[in-house]
């Protein structure tokens, strides 16, 4: 496998449990809860360090799966709280969302891509520069975007090193989502390998040609139905040997996820062993 500089964590995970009344009120003794969201019945939300927690979904479809919900981000695990490394560890956490970021040091606009089928969407953020290959609802979604651009529209003067972020969201079943404490690599793994990236069309052994190509696929992603015209004026011959170029020159993320699971997921090694405490 080629070498590549990229940086990969968890960036947000969020966790669901069924929860026994005993065990709700076990949190309760140590949270100060608030009424609640549009969501949920019971809601406490930390910004220092960052994590929710939710009790008692209003939808009664969610309530089927879960009435328990924690979602935290990159920060929190790596300095995670006693607190919250002892709720970790205390229940059966599933998997509900868990966002994988690589980030790149190559520069945004010599990236390109392939769509994985033809019914994936690809739409485009107009705030910064960025798109999304997928949905919503789709079991996984790819956010690719300029770190430094976001940081600007945003108002906070951040440079980021590795600059260039490739952001999947991965969304398992949430009536087969998988323990937090017994991670489904096979259901990361598959998804990961759909995407089809090529993290500098520079250094590719192809034509100009073919590397202007891939190049425009890119361009006026905010035009609905933009993507589908340009690949459709290609042609199947040359869409083939698009495909099979990409397919070769791929950034191939299962297999650097894999290669770095353990510092990926190096937040969970450690169980705490002191009591819950408070922190809000």
């Amino acid at each position: 496998m080629r070498e590549y500089d990229i940086t990969i964590n968890v960036d947000t995970l969020i966790l669901v449990a069924t929860l026994s009344i005993e065990e709700k009120q076990y949190l309760k003794n140590y949270f100060a809860f608030s009424r609640g969201n549009d969501y949920f019945y019971s809601s406490i939300a930390s910004k220092d360090p960052f994590f929710v927690l939710n009790l008692n979904p209003r939808n009664m479809y969610s309530l089927k799966y879960y009435n328990a919900m924690l979602i935290l981000q990159n920060e929190t695990l790596i300095n995670m709280p006693k607190s919250i490394r002892e709720i970790l560890f205390s229940f059966d956490w599933k998997i509900k969302r868990i966002d994988i970021a690589f980030d790149s040091k190559v520069d945004y606009s010599k990236h390109v891509f392939l769509k994985p089928h033809g019914n994936t969407k690809v739409y485009s953020r107009s705030e910064w520069s960025g798109y999304y290959i997928g949905s919503n609802y789709s079991k996984s979604k790819l956010a690719v975007y300029d770190r430094n651009k976001k940081e600007q529209a945003r108002k906070k003067e951040i440079e980021h090193v590795y600059k260039t972020r490739f952001e999947f969201r991965l969304r398992p079943k949430v009536s087969c989502a998988p323990s937090i404490h017994n991670i489904n690599d096979e259901f990361i793994m598959n998804e990961l390998s759909k995407y089809h990236v090529i993290e500098d069309v520079r250094n590719i052994g192809t034509t100009q040609w073919n590397i202007n190509r891939l190049t425009n696929l890119k361009k006026g992603l905010h035009l609905k139905r933009d993507y589908k015209n340009r690949w459709s004026r290609y042609g199947r011959k040359v869409q083939c040997e698009l495909k099979e170029i990409v397919r070769e020159e791929r950034i191939p993320f299962e297999l650097l996820y894999q290669a770095n699971k353990g510092s990926i997921f190096s937040w969970l090694n450690d169980r705490a062993e002191s009591k819950l405490v408070a922190t809000v």
